[in-house]
């Protein structure tokens, strides 16, 4: 064989395998397309597990809790601090009055309107809710938010002109009979007097209605 020939032969073989060589580097190189979802797999990975121990590491605060909003809604601050819960169903707690010297005093001029008023008044961390009206002959009366028969419903009184109806039964009360007739559905009286113009209620009448709560 020939000097030339040889030669030949091993530039075609060396040729043959720079070829082989340039398949094998494209086949093993990653495309520029899986660079790029490699590198976003890892984001998202990273991402994720900062996410995972920031919220796991979280502590709720009373505002963020998952507590239903009924309950959320059903307590306030009274202006001396006291939390006030409403002891009946179906409202937010009713303006708290605390008393002075053993009395609670309200405005006569407050019931003016012949409109009931309802109040709450706290006793060892205890709601106890009570209405004053004036009834149209002109007397204010006081009574508790229950009675004698349906106080275990806890769903108080509400009022329709000169009636005051039991939210549990139905039944209706002419105001002017409160303070006078007691027993049965009738609102549970309160005793009270007057003083120039001011209502007075004494804190232990109060207490004394504290088991219809």
């Amino acid at each position: 064989m020939s000097t030339k020939t040889s030669r030949q032969q091993a530039d075609s073989r060396a040729q043959k395998r720079a070829r082989f060589a340039g398949k094998t580097d494209k086949r093993s190189s990653p495309s520029p397309l899986v660079l790029v979802a490699g590198i976003v797999v890892v984001l998202a990975l990273i991402g994720g597990t900062i996410y995972f121990l920031a919220g796991s590491g979280s502590t709720q605060t009373p505002a963020t809790s998952s507590a239903p909003a009924a309950d959320l809604t059903s307590y306030s601050t009274g202006s001396q601090g006291l939390l006030v819960s409403a002891a009946t169903h179906g409202h937010d707690p009713y303006p708290l009055v605390q008393a002075e010297a053993g009395q609670v005093r309200l405005a006569l001029s407050t019931f003016d309107d012949y409109k009931a008023h309802y109040y709450t008044y706290m006793h060892e961390g205890k709601p106890i809710e009570f209405f004053v009206l004036k009834s149209k002959d002109g007397t204010v009366r006081a009574a508790f938010n229950a009675c004698d028969v349906c106080y275990l419903s806890k769903q108080g009184y509400s009022q329709d002109g000169d009636y005051v109806i039991c939210n549990n039964c139905g039944r209706r009360f002419p105001a002017n009979e409160i303070n006078v007739v007691h027993g049965g559905c009738n609102p549970s009286g309160l005793e009270r007097s007057v003083e120039g113009d001011t209502l007075v209620i004494q804190v232990k009448d109060i207490i004394s209605g504290a088991g219809y709560f």
